[in-house]
């Protein structure tokens, strides 16, 4: 069984427009596409992992009429709940794909409600129950206002003294604490900063440099991004350099990619490939995943087209 967290879930909104334009006193664009989910990051990787045949279940912090749609609709997809309710409503956030453009999407994220120590203390009761249940422990996204920046390490460690994998996926302040914890599995979110703990990333070598130094915490793996198509897999022992071909996609829609790349790679090492082989598979399910208008590509046949336009190459230094 897979426990997913997502600490600070969404609900999606999707808008492909034409452009954005102002011929008047109010920018305004008509959409001619509208897609809508429930998201986070954690949850989304529920979605994929359900797609596949993979029982999981999906916890965080949720709550209103928000929450509530967010919670009918994982049931719906058959991912069983775990959730924290809160006082507050969960916040929603919008993505805007522009025509021709929809490879880089405009995101205006909320910053999600803030969260008293009582909940918090209720959501890691609930943590340590489900750690007797489960495999492996995914932990993905920001954490919203009043969480210490510190609880992604916590989550970690709580899960290690349990022999359980933890895969964390964050970006920001927190990312420090959850990486000098050791996860089996980190991969940094640089969408919105270029920067792992303090180092800028702007070429492969400072990908490399940055993973050494998470291994040194004791991280098994440390998966880094490097544009749309092309990842870059450290280990202690060997570094592997992923590409996919980037002229035969069409993009569609690349929210939620780095989620469904997640999932595809816990589906593979379930099913007992290797590492880079299931970051292999994991990079074609994004793939898949952005040429498609749903947020998480469910479509098997897809993914597969796309392996065959992954290429995996061992780098120096290795």
């Amino acid at each position: 069984m897979i426990l997913t967290v997502t600490l600070n879930p969404a609900y999606d909104l999707i808008y492909w427009v034409k452009e954005i334009e102002q011929e008047g006193e109010t920018m305004l664009s008509r959409a001619y596409r509208s897609h809508s989910s429930a998201g986070g990051k954690g949850i989304n990787v529920s979605t994929y992992l359900a797609s596949v045949g993979i029982e999981n279940i999906a916890m965080g912090l949720i709550g209103g009429h928000t929450g509530r749609t967010i919670e009918r609709s994982l049931r719906d997809k058959g991912i069983t709940t775990n959730l924290t309710w809160i006082t507050e409503e969960t916040r929603s956030n919008v993505a805007i794909l522009r025509k021709g453009k929809e490879d880089t999407p405009i995101e205006i994220n909320s910053e999600g409600p803030p969260i008293s120590e009582r909940a918090l203390e209720q959501f890691l009761k609930q943590y340590k129950t489900m750690l007797h249940r489960v495999e492996c422990v995914v932990l993905s996204g920001s954490i919203p206002p009043r969480v210490p920046n510190d609880i992604y390490g916590k989550l970690v460690r709580l899960a290690k003294e349990k022999d359980i994998r933890t895969v964390v996926n964050t970006g920001g302040d927190h990312l420090g604490p959850a990486a000098e914890a050791g996860p089996y599995l980190l991969k940094p979110d640089i969408r919105e900063r270029k920067k792992v703990m303090g180092e800028v990333i702007d070429s492969s070598q400072s990908i490399i440099d940055i993973g050494k130094k998470i291994i040194g915490y004791g991280t098994e793996y440390v998966l880094l991004s490097h544009g749309l198509t092309g990842d870059i897999l450290v280990s202690k022992d060997k570094i592997w350099d992923f590409e996919a071909d980037r002229e035969k996609l069409t993009p569609k829609n690349r929210v939620g990619a780095g989620d469904t790349l997640i999932g595809g790679i816990i589906y593979q090492l379930l099913e007992g490939k290797d590492m880079h082989e299931a970051v292999r598979y994991g990079l074609a399910a994004a793939m898949a995943s952005v040429e498609v208008y749903e947020k998480i590509c469910r479509d098997t046949s897809l993914v597969h087209a796309q392996l065959s336009q992954v290429a995996v190459s061992e780098m120096e230094g290795s």
